[in-house]
């Protein structure tokens, strides 16, 4: 796998009042797309283990959504579904080449993107994807989320520092050091006065996922594969079974013994089950 191709979609080549938006690119010259959308406080490099581990035959496009990674941040706040979802419609008018109809996959929160995106933009997917999802909110998750909007952002002195002080939310799965430090040195940005801090707009923590899913799940019409981490607190095989029974072109996969950050936990699972559902739509 080589490196990917790093792009900047500027205002111009967007819908008018999209933010500029950055997204990678790997195996540009291949037929088949599948979009990948990152989850909350991530950015499209967290897509890079998964890009290693699957077939060369996908042109794989991660998109940095809207306050994240290299995308613009976006004042007044804006980052509901709906406001990534019609993003990934602005962003597929410039990148998908002819009539085709790409592959839209999402981990996490860039998951609930991809549903808003299905049900509001008919025809623009071929399928979709939505790995390790909140099928339902509650009071206390959306009192968390307020509370992690709330909270002074954090810098460090040094990009060393701010490396060893990375983590994950939730931090579990025993992930590899070596990607962590990958991971963490793709999402650090310098700041004006020289410090160093995350690479995401801290407002995207909006108080709640603002979707309802189940309702969504019954409005879509493509082949929609859910993906379940065995182990995942986010999303509960109660939950994951009622989503699936909610739309008879759903279908439910469960990656074993992993947590919810499967992207970088079990990259190679995510790759044959991508590569496997492709194969069936």
């Amino acid at each position: 796998m080589t490196q990917p191709h790093s792009h900047l979609l500027a205002h111009s080549h967007l819908l008018e009042g999209s933010p500029r938006l950055h997204y990678l690119e790997w195996n540009p010259e291949a037929t088949k797309t599948i979009v990948l959308l990152h989850g909350n406080s991530a950015n499209a490099w967290w897509w890079e283990p998964v890009a290693r581990a699957i077939s060369p035959q996908f042109r794989l496009l991660a998109l940095d959504q809207r306050g994240h990674g290299d995308s613009e941040w976006v004042r007044p706040p804006a980052y509901t579904p709906a406001d990534y979802g019609d993003d990934i419609a602005r962003f597929l008018d410039h990148a998908i080449h002819g009539t085709e109809t790409p592959i839209v996959a999402g981990h996490s929160m860039g998951g609930l993107s991809v549903l808003a995106f299905a049900e509001k933009h008919r025809g623009r997917a071929r399928a979709i994807v939505a790995i390790d999802i909140a099928i339902a909110s509650s009071r206390v998750r959306d009192r968390y989320l307020r509370r992690l909007k709330s909270l002074p952002v954090v810098t460090y002195p040094d990009l060393d520092t701010a490396k060893a002080r990375f983590r994950l939310m939730p931090d579990e799965g025993g992930i590899p050091i070596e990607i962590l430090h990958e991971i963490a040195g793709k999402s650090i940005a310098r700041t004006e006065d020289g410090r160093w801090t995350l690479k995401f707009d801290r407002e995207s923590f909006f108080g709640s996922d603002g979707l309802a899913v189940m309702d969504t799940l019954k409005e879509i019409r493509v082949p929609t594969l859910l993906v379940r981490a065995e182990r995942s607190r986010i999303m509960t095989e109660e939950a994951a079974r009622n989503a699936q029974a909610a739309n008879p072109l759903a279908q439910l996969v469960t990656i074993p013994g992993a947590h919810h950050h499967v992207l970088l936990e079990d990259p190679t699972a995510v790759a044959r089950v991508l590569e496997t559902f492709a194969a069936t739509v």
